[in-house]
């Protein structure tokens, strides 16, 4: 089931976040982004297996974070999770941005598959465990058929 994301799905969606991100946000962010976000989650079981959290701004919207917990990848709930998350904002943007490791192919290939295409890459980004740094693919997706024409 896909649902809005509650405060008590906090301790879930940093369970998930600690196993997937090298620098994970804390539970302060992500109590914030439930007040101030568009924050969606997958529940399966009365367990909390996948988030989203958007963050609209004027006719745009930001894809800040999103994922999956590992034993349910590859199940297509992070598309099914980004397509309601989309759909979902009151905004209704014309274009969403997001900010994905270069290393990330995965998650490359699921944005994609929703519409995203690549339009700059910000270089030395995100931080690495080992104290180097990996570039930040920036992608867009356009929402409206007439902005989309545009970079046809």
């Amino acid at each position: 089931m896909i649902r809005l994301m509650q405060a008590g799905d906090v301790a879930d969606v940093v369970a998930i976040e600690n196993l997937v991100q090298s620098h994970p946000w804390t539970a302060k962010q992500f109590a914030e982004a439930v007040e101030n976000y568009h924050t969606t989650v997958i529940e399966q079981a009365g367990k909390v297996v996948a988030f989203c959290i958007m963050q609209p701004v004027l006719d745009e919207a930001n894809l800040l974070l999103m994922a999956v917990h590992p034993s349910q990848q590859g199940k297509g709930l992070g598309y099914q999770l980004l397509e309601h998350s989309i759909a979902e904002l009151n905004n209704q943007p014309v274009q969403i941005f997001l900010e994905v490791r270069e290393s990330n192919e995965a998650a490359i290939a699921l944005y994609e598959k929703s519409g995203f295409h690549q339009i700059d890459l910000r270089k030395n980004y995100y931080p690495k465990p080992d104290g180097t740094r990996e570039h930040a693919i920036i992608m867009v997706k356009s929402c409206s058929d007439d902005f989309a024409s545009l970079f046809k």
